[in-house]
């Protein structure tokens, strides 16, 4: 069976807290822990993994910590490469509180030296071999330039397989000056990229993000070889090509955890497209796999029968005539 692989440096261990009321300056105390392994990589091949898609993460990992994101990470049957370090493993801290507001505590991940970009691209190639796509995504460890995105393209290019790029700042900008085939930035980070600084928030307005996800779209569109994805939160997403424009509404769903459900609409998009769907119907996908997956507490993980419910309501409103566009 042929795999996607996804490039994503910074894996960690996502520890997700629930408590009444965050209180700043106060003692807290957690009524209940859950840990898993986590970042965006392991939440993408956890979403994707439960569409039935063979997915392996190639990743750095370092320490007792490491060693336990490993472990989870095989419980739960995730395939993961790791390039292993004597640094200990990032830990994500993700606040629920009763009201359903969330707050994450995202560690930069271990210092490192340049000169462990080599051998992780070279985990990178060793499986690209039988593989269908590729998808870089999330931030980088301390040490590890920006360059190396644009090198995973350039990588991928050479093998002749399609890339999607999910990343942020210096990441996103030195991948796009590679042409990837597609990027799925969010709002917030699309106008960074862009030029146009914005707070992150974990909410907003739906009718504010759409018209801000449809502009970005549209000013990325022409940096990428197929198109430029700008995912919109609650809202659903924004997609432009050089064939078409479209917004795709997402479905109404219960929030439980919003946090990981960017991974799984791009892990949805890669499914889609790994599969030889037509561009709109994966991106029809994606929003329906990023609604299934807020209302699972763990962080990608979603009810694949709930995804195909939600891909029936997906609305898909085209802007400007497209055709029908499919990767290969």
């Amino acid at each position: 069976m042929a795999k996607i692989v996804v490039f994503a440096p910074n894996v960690g261990l996502d520890r997700i807290g629930m408590l009444g009321e965050l209180e700043p300056g106060a003692v807290m105390r957690f009524r209940s822990v859950e840990s898993s392994a986590g970042g965006k990589g392991l939440n993408l091949a956890r979403a994707a993994t439960a569409l039935g898609e063979r997915v392996v993460v190639v990743g750095i990992l370092g320490g007792w910590i490491g060693r336990l994101v490993a472990g989870l990470a095989q419980r739960e049957g995730l395939a993961l490469r790791p390039l292993w370090i004597e640094q200990e493993t990032r830990v994500n801290t993700i606040v629920i509180e009763a009201s359903g507001r969330v707050t994450v505590f995202n560690e930069p991940g271990p210092d490192l030296s340049l000169d462990l970009a080599d051998p992780l691209l070279q985990l990178l190639v060793a499986e690209l071999t039988g593989s269908t796509l590729v998808v870089v995504t999330g931030s980088l460890p301390p040490g590890l330039l920006p360059a190396v995105y644009a090198e995973c393209v350039r990588l991928a290019r050479e093998h002749d397989l399609p890339i999607i790029v999910d990343a942020t700042g210096e990441a996103l900008a030195a991948a796009l000056e590679a042409q990837p085939d597609v990027v799925t930035p969010n709002v917030f980070e699309a106008e960074t990229v862009l030029g146009n600084v914005s707070a992150e928030r974990v909410t907003a307005r739906r009718e504010e993000l759409e018209v801000r996800a449809l502009a970005a779209a549209r000013a990325l569109a022409g940096k990428t070889r197929r198109a430029t994805v700008v995912k919109a939160g609650v809202a659903g997403a924004a997609a432009a090509s050089a064939v078409g424009l479209w917004f795709a509404s997402a479905p109404q769903a219960q929030v439980r955890n919003p946090i990981g459900a960017g991974d799984a609409f791009v892990a949805g998009l890669a499914v889609g497209l790994a599969r030889g769907w037509p561009f709109e119907e994966a991106v029809r996908l994606a929003v329906a796999a990023g609604s299934a997956s807020v209302e699972t507490l763990q962080p990608g993980a979603l009810n694949p029968e709930r995804v195909e419910e939600f891909r029936q309501r997906v609305v898909l409103q085209p802007l400007k005539a497209a055709g029908a566009e499919t990767m290969a």
